[in-house]
């Protein structure tokens, strides 16, 4: 089965250290941020939802919706979909989605996107450090 991936989850995913809103949550990412790193050609549906990520988040509402602002949520990622060139509802590999970030993400882009996030302003997320886990993931090899 092809997961569902936020777009701007491909930034999530490059920067996460282990640091997340509950525990349920940082296990989740955790797992699949591993899975992803390991595995770099595994397959995902790229949507402006929410996604395996979101699954046990304490922001998401019963009916799937995230409780803070999901338009604001929503618009980043169709944001970061336009600014790096990809498509919604297509199916691309991790590594792939890390190429186009790669090719397209500038620090103006990087801080369009993530200058108002809470981990960004607690310095877990540093456009430089964006750059190199790109880069390690488009250099990866699969298991």
């Amino acid at each position: 089965m092809i997961e569902k991936f936020r777009a701007h989850h491909i930034i999530c995913t490059s920067l996460y250290e282990g640091k997340g809103y509950s525990g349920a949550f940082c296990e989740n990412m955790t797992a699949i941020v591993n899975r992803l790193r390991s595995n770099p050609d595994e397959r995902l549906i790229l949507v402006a939802e929410p996604d395996m990520i979101c699954r046990n988040c304490p922001n998401r509402t019963e009916d799937g919706k995230c409780s803070h602002n999901d338009n604001r949520v929503v618009e980043k990622d169709r944001r970061v979909m336009r600014r790096l060139e990809l498509q919604k509802n297509t199916v691309y590999s991790y590594r792939e989605m890390c190429r186009h970030a790669r090719s397209h993400m500038t620090e103006e882009v990087f801080m369009e996107n993530c200058g108002k996030c809470d981990w960004r302003k607690q310095g877990l997320c540093r456009y430089e450090d964006l750059i190199a886990q790109l880069d390690a993931c488009i250099n990866a090899s699969s298991d």
